[in-house]
């Protein structure tokens, strides 16, 4: 039998162009001689549909696709994922009982239905909200051949009373087929083979896995979804493997001995820089914008944007804007400009000098008798958020801002100034990994696009004289970076002590605490990391707790 893995994106709530996608798959199937295609989980609505999943009228319109798209199957089976619900039992918000399913569709007709079991309620996942777990298993009869047919979370058994790919083998699955929405991090698709080998070998079936690919709303964050679909023998040997971030689709014959193949050998900049350039472009397809606003400052993190905005978009669609002050340096003004010469994007640059004096005069007799600082800091910072959502505003397209992970979690960004635009590129990017991949970028093409300079120079937001962050922070990012990280993925400051000087963990502890208000209201980042400042981090704005 052969199963092909349509390893496709469909996007939340695109009703009818997702079951046009999944037609579309049906017909390339066929023709490559497969009995039974298998798509992502909830294909057909969407993964990422969020509280539609609490709307009747919306369940009832993709189970309505869903009828109509099976009468128009015919001569191959199909795994399409949806949602199932029950009307007469009513959730305790008031909707509608639901499962996260799949439907087996066949010669016309639905002739078997699986409900997800372990729902996931932890990182970006939210799935409780929605389903209701299924009570039993059952194996699905496919044209004579006994399939175990289960939904992504159903393999990741670690922590969960109960084992399905276990109990679908004990039950006496022929293979084992894993419809799936498994979110990206860098260094996920080994974690995903390690588990498919050992599940594949331990149960002695073939495992077969449909990963879903592009990026959707997590609410507060860009998900994107790598695909690198995959398959194993009954010996647990990859045999199949599907590239990340681009729709394939896979032939996997259950009755051919076929080869075992090697991954491609595992580049974490490679993977990332990937990861965000595909992102960049799904968020722009989906919300329908072309064009792309970025502040150049001649630092390093405005650079990388941009240059991840031009593999994205192309150089045409891309419009950077240099909004020097009187504190901006030669240099700074120089790598701009020179970034924009080497990338080919449409360059500006506009002064803030009188705008910025404009504003001391207006607050002089307000500020009377205080000293500079913070404020007049951030008035600049303002001033250039306001000249990018103008230019966004008047022609078109979406500011892309330039915070990464450990600035914005640390608090060292300003609101409606740098925090202001619709995505945040490299928001989930640690600072260590900014230099990383500015690097790695300079080594692609036929010469470097990112200034040596903005590379090598004291990272600076240039609002006061002498301006330095490790001034700032009272550390380097070598320091800081990791610190950060150690902080967001849950050590407390007795742990964190044991690896920096106290005083530097109390304070980056004080500052991230202190900074969630305005992380609250920070564009949507998209998502590289395992644990990022998003869905997957939930904490009070204001609390007291000292033991972080």
């Amino acid at each position: 039998m052969k199963v092909e893995i349509a390893q496709i994106t469909t996007d939340p709530a695109c009703l009818e162009d997702n079951a046009c996608k999944i037609l579309n798959g049906l017909d390339i199937a066929k023709s490559k001689g497969s009995d039974l295609v298998v798509f992502p989980e909830l294909a057909l609505p969407g993964y990422g549909c969020m509280d539609l999943f609490l709307r009747p009228a919306f369940l009832k319109d993709q189970l309505n696709q869903l009828q109509k798209l099976a009468s128009q199957v015919r001569g191959i089976g199909a795994l399409v994922g949806f949602v199932d619900f029950d009307e007469s039992i009513q959730m305790p918000d008031g909707s509608p009982l639901k499962y996260n399913s799949v439907a087996l569709i066949d010669d016309g007709e639905i002739k078997d239905l699986v409900h997800k079991t372990l729902l996931p309620n932890y990182d970006v996942f939210d799935e409780k909200r929605f389903f209701a777990e299924s009570a039993k298993r059952h194996l699905v009869d496919f044209r004579g051949r006994k399939l175990g047919v289960e939904i992504c979370e159903d393999v990741w058994s670690d922590g969960y009373q109960i084992n399905v790919s276990q109990e679908l083998a004990n039950l006496g699955a022929e293979a084992i087929i894993n419809l799936s929405a498994s979110p990206f991090y860098y260094g996920k698709r080994q974690v995903r083979a390690a588990l498919l080998r050992k599940t594949s070998h331990d149960t002695r079936i073939p495992f077969i896995y449909a990963n879903l690919v592009g990026g959707q709303d997590g609410y507060d964050g860009e998900i994107v979804f790598d695909g690198q679909s995959m398959a194993f023998d009954r010996s647990g040997r990859l045999i199949a493997l599907a590239k990340p971030f681009e729709e394939q689709f896979l032939t996997v014959d259950l009755d051919a001995d076929l080869q075992g193949i090697e991954p491609p050998l595992f580049n974490p900049n490679q993977e990332i820089y990937d990861c965000l350039v595909f992102g960049v472009k799904e968020y722009f397809r989906r919300t329908g914008n072309k064009i792309a606003h970025i502040g150049l400052s001649g630092g390093i993190d405005s650079a990388l944007v941009a240059a991840i905005a031009v593999d994205a978009l192309g150089s045409e669609n891309v419009f950077g804007i240099s909004m020097p002050s009187k504190y901006s340096s030669q240099g700074s003004k120089d790598d701009a400009k020179a970034l924009a010469n080497n990338l080919r994007c449409h360059f500006d640059e506009i002064t803030i000098e009188k705008i910025a004096e404009s504003y001391s005069e207006t607050l002089a007799e307000k500020f009377s008798g205080r000293e500079s600082n913070v404020a007049e800091e951030n008035i600049q910072a303002r001033i250039r958020g306001n000249i990018l959502m103008a230019m966004s505003n008047k022609f078109g397209g979406l500011v892309l801002t330039t915070g990464n992970k450990t600035e914005i979690a640390n608090g060292y960004m300003t609101l409606y100034g740098d925090m202001a635009g619709g995505l945040a590129v490299i928001g989930d990017l640690p600072k260590q990994l900014v230099y990383e991949l500015a690097r790695f970028r300079n080594t692609r093409g036929n010469y470097p696009v990112i200034p040596a300079n903005s590379i090598t120079k004291p990272p600076s937001a240039e609002l006061r004289p002498d301006q330095t962050d490790e001034a700032a922070f009272g550390t380097d990012y070598d320091t800081l970076s990791p610190l950060t990280e150690d902080i967001i993925t849950g050590d407390d400051l007795s742990i964190l002590s044991s690896r920096y000087p106290q005083n530097l963990a109390s304070q980056a502890l004080v500052r991230i605490k202190s900074s969630e208000y305005k992380r609250r209201q920070a564009a949507p980042a998209i998502k590289v990391t395992a644990h990022t400042l998003g869905h997957a981090w939930r904490h009070p704005i204001a609390h007291k707790w000292g033991g972080w």
